[in-house]
């Protein structure tokens, strides 16, 4: 603080002037509130510091217009109240304590810097009341970033999209001479793996989640007479999710899948044929809400109640086996409409390793069919991961055939793998 500053204080507490203190306290709460304030966009009143108050703070400095409003005989300024009072106490400074001015007016007028920042000022002005008239109108990135170019600043679109890939290999062989002391049976294990993705969202309004997942394993399997080598695992997934937000975390969604497989299924010693590619390709379109909330850590889950639904699911195979284990005898295709929950959720338990969480429902309100998929994986180092699948699967609208005396229509599959594994 200046000693005129200091000298307006001491005036104002000796009662000098009711309007000279109301000029400190009004400024000492402007400064505090300045202090405090954080770099907002609005203009709110209590940002407001007066001009007139540069007098004060600045060098002790001689203003001849102070004076010239003191010795006038007419009063025939339009001075606010303020103005005049700060006026009335630098005259007073210059009477009673002329040793503490060591400055004129007249020296900064003759001064270029002054009158070049006057100018710098008003093209600022210009320049900032300009930017906001074309951010009212929406502005276009490609003409900002032509204007720009000469002065060196690149201006880049914000890319929304976010792409990931993830590739999988695992290989297991077991070889046992004919006479090893504990017996033991020679086969080979292959899983390859790959998951696509493609995600869009803009933080405000918009997101649109896009996956392609293809999962093929294959074992062989010595004591099966009619087959070499069997499926282990076989699944063609391709899934889309668009949501327009609503509330909060809450987004009006719309979802598809399509699911089916690559290879023809059969089972040990058994000759027929119980799936194959599109036979069956089960298609899903449902309309609903998402719940989506935001996790600092990283995070992700998404609920989705989606009560309007429909299925359609299709057999190109002409075996009737195919068509007798999903209750389609004499017909290729057949539709359902229903409701249907969906869930997704990965969660990072540690550094490296991630839990993964996929759970469907859909009712026809005549059966139920589900799937609750859990992936734990572990990253060892850039290339090497292990990884242990499990999958819970539910539909009662199969064959008896497909009835299990324990588990009824549940269905269990598991896996665990050690190999290779790449993500870009």
């Amino acid at each position: 603080m200046n000693k005129f500053f200091t000298f307006l204080a001491l005036a104002a507490m000796s009662g000098t002037s009711a309007l000279a203190q109301n000029i400190v306290q009004n400024f000492s709460n402007q400064l505090s509130a300045l202090r405090t304030t954080t770099f907002s966009s609005s203009n709110s009143a209590s940002d407001y510091v007066s001009p007139y108050y540069y007098r004060l703070v600045g060098p002790a400095t001689y203003y001849s217009s102070a004076v010239t409003d003191a010795f006038a005989l007419v009063d025939d300024t339009t001075d606010t109240d303020l103005n005049s009072e700060i006026n009335n106490q630098l005259t007073k400074l210059y009477v009673n304590n002329p040793e503490l001015v060591h400055h004129c007016d007249a020296q900064f007028e003759s001064e270029d810097l002054v009158k070049s920042k006057t100018t710098a000022q008003e093209n600022i002005t210009k320049e900032v009341e300009t930017v906001l008239a074309e951010d009212l109108q929406g502005p276009n990135l490609d003409d900002v970033a032509d204007e720009v170019q000469d002065i060196g600043l690149e201006v880049k679109k914000p890319n929304f999209w976010k792409k990931t890939g993830k590739f999988g290999l695992q290989f297991t062989q077991n070889y046992f001479s004919e006479q090893w002391y504990k017996g033991g049976i020679n086969n080979q294990s292959l899983l390859a793996s790959i998951i696509l993705e493609a995600n869009y969202d803009d933080t405000k309004k918009i997101t649109w989640q896009n996956r392609l997942t293809m999962r093929l394993g294959f074992a062989t399997s010595p004591g099966d007479t009619c087959h070499s080598f069997l499926t282990s695992d076989d699944k063609l997934n391709l899934y889309s999710k668009l949501g327009i937000k609503a509330a909060k975390n809450w987004y009006y969604t719309a979802s598809a899948e399509t699911n089916t497989q690559f290879m023809a299924g059969h089972r040990v010693n058994d000759p027929k044929r119980y799936s194959n590619f599109f036979a069956p390709l089960d298609f899903y379109v449902a309309l609903g809400m998402d719940y989506k909330p935001k996790f600092e850590n990283g995070n992700t889950l998404s609920v989705a109640l989606l009560p309007l639904s429909y299925k359609f699911r299709y057999i190109t195979d002409d075996d009737l086996n195919v068509h007798k284990s999903y209750k389609m005898i004499g017909k290729d295709f057949q539709q359902d409409f229903g409701s249907k929950i969906e869930l997704q959720s990965s969660v990072k338990i540690a550094k490296d390793f991630t839990w993964k969480c996929r759970f469907y429902y859909f009712t026809s309100y005549k059966y139920g069919e589900g799937e609750l998929e859990n992936d734990f994986s572990y990253q060892l180092s850039k290339y090497i991961s292990t990884e242990l699948y499990t999958l819970w699967r539910f539909d009662d609208n199969r064959s008896r055939d497909y009835w299990d005396r324990n588990l009824g229509y549940f269905q269990f599959k598991e896996f665990f793998t050690l190999g290779l594994n790449y993500s870009f």
